[in-house]
């Protein structure tokens, strides 16, 4: 982990240069190239939307209607201008870092690309550089605008307040700036800013992570902050969606993801999404919630990027040393975890919620998988064996295995064969197995039988299942 001096000391060094005019069309907004002078837009853009916004909840609780009713209409009128107009630029000055990030980064892959895979590690990458730099480092300087100190925070605990399209630029720029130098085959060239930029949202993670782990919670934003900002959005489900891919970005570095697995944390941002966030009912906010909910219990995110993946600090190669060791510190976070809290995360919240028959469907069925992709992964043994040794989860995984739909069943088996398969089975559940071989072996016999010509995997295996059962005996 860099030390927070490090981590900026890079930025520090040039002085703040002199300020341009400041674009105020539309068309001069998507013509500027100067990020120092787009961010110190978005702050003024911000701090006038939201004292609009406050301005706005002092009125509505005025008890005099009469006296709100006499305001010429004409005050009212220019207002709801100038904020629809403020809105437009903040809008189109974060699409235009957003654009002026995205045409860095292709030119950059193209380079790479044209020059056989030869990596220029000179160059760097100015405009990611100065974004970071305007919009995070200014809460380090005593000397910058106030309106700039700690921008990004306060955009992004302020989200129901700003456009529709706004939130998604803010999004995007927040995940480009943690997952660039993790993806992609120039990641290594922007590793520094994505190293940089880790280190503040660690710095910070009680703010920042503790908004996105709460706006999962659709009920608490309301549904008139869900649609506050205007132009789109569902009472909140699109900020749920923006958070949790904030959040999952968040989670590829190695600190901050340890953070949030802490026993400090643990009750705030991580059971909330056992508990409500997967049994929304709303199905894209059940399924962003057992996503991320994924990334936690394994230390490993889909690649966001272009590239062949990649890890930490710009690995980008799957068969590269240091992307394994960055694999490996991931997946052995995740182990040590899951064993940790075995009874509260494994037991209490996947047994007894997201694999129940309370449970809804989607959730159960990516429970199950979710399940069965922890207890074959070889950083969790102690945690499968600990799982497979229990009769109670066997009754579980048996009432699974007779569900009605046949997507259950199929995921059920591959946690099934992994208690049938184990050469150490407890006196408990060989009695349960052995009580029901019959009936089980007649069951697994027509199990999905029309996929066995096309599935040789899972027909071997269910051929081994069954033969083990066979075989199964009672020690006297």
């Amino acid at each position: 982990m860099v030390e927070n001096n490090q981590a900026f000391g890079w930025l520090m060094k040039s002085a703040v240069s002199a300020l341009l005019p400041t674009a105020t069309t539309s068309n001069a907004i998507e013509g500027c190239n100067d990020v120092s002078v787009l961010v110190e837009g978005v702050a003024r853009d911000f701090e006038t939307l939201l004292s609009a916004v406050v301005s706005s909840s002092a009125a509505e609780t005025a008890t005099d209607e009469k006296s709100a009713s006499c305001d010429a209409p004409t005050n009212g009128c220019t207002e709801n201008n100038n904020n629809s107009l403020t809105k437009d630029n903040l809008t189109a000055r974060l699409d235009r870092i957003k654009t002026l990030l995205y045409e860095e980064r292709s030119a950059s892959s193209a380079a790479v690309t044209s020059n056989n895979g030869s990596i220029n590690l000179n160059w760097t990458p100015g405009v990611a550089t100065e974004v970071f730099k305007c919009f995070i480092a200014s809460s380090n300087n005593d000397n910058n605008n106030s309106e700039q100190q700690d921008l990004l925070p306060k955009l992004l605990q302020n989200l129901p307040s700003l456009p529709f399209e706004a939130r998604k630029s803010i999004s995007a720029i927040f995940n480009y700036l943690l997952v660039c130098g993790l993806d992609g085959v120039d990641a290594i060239q922007f590793a520094s800013v994505s190293t940089a930029f880790g280190a503040y949202v660690l710095e910070r993670a009680s703010s920042i992570i503790g908004t996105f782990v709460h706006c999962h919670d659709c009920k608490s934003q309301g549904k008139s902050e869900g649609g506050s900002g205007g132009g789109g959005g569902d009472n909140g489900v699109d900020i749920t969606l923006l958070c949790g891919s904030m959040l999952r970005s968040s989670l590829r570095h190695v600190a901050i993801y340890r953070w949030v697995l802490d026993d400090a944390n643990c009750q705030q941002l991580v059971y909330p999404f056992l508990d409500e966030y997967v049994h929304d009912p709303n199905f894209d906010v059940s399924s962003d919630a057992l996503e991320t909910v994924r990334v936690m219990f394994t230390g490993l995110a889909a690649p966001t990027g272009g590239g062949n993946g990649g890890g930490a600090d710009g690995y980008n190669d799957d068969t590269d040393a240091a992307y394994e060791e960055y694999k490996q510190q991931m997946e052995a976070t995740a182990a040590e975890f899951l064993e940790r809290k075995y009874d509260p995360i494994i037991m209490d919240r996947m047994n007894n919620k997201c694999i129940s028959s309370n449970a809804n469907y989607m959730t159960r069925r990516m429970s199950l998988q979710l399940l069965s992709t922890i207890l074959l992964n070889r950083s969790n043994f102690n945690v499968m064996m600990k799982y497979i040794s229990s009769s109670q989860n066997l009754v579980t995984i048996l009432c699974l295995l007779r569900d009605p739909s046949p997507h259950i069943t199929l995921d059920a088996f591959q946690v099934f064969k992994i208690f049938v398969a184990n050469p150490g089975k407890p006196p408990e559940v060989v009695k349960i197995l052995f009580d029901n071989k019959f009936k089980l072996i007649k069951y697994l016999s027509g199990l999905h039988k029309e996929r066995e010509g096309s599935d040789e995997q899972y027909r071997d295996e269910k051929g081994l299942v069954i033969a083990t059962l066979e075989g199964l005996e009672l020690e006297s």
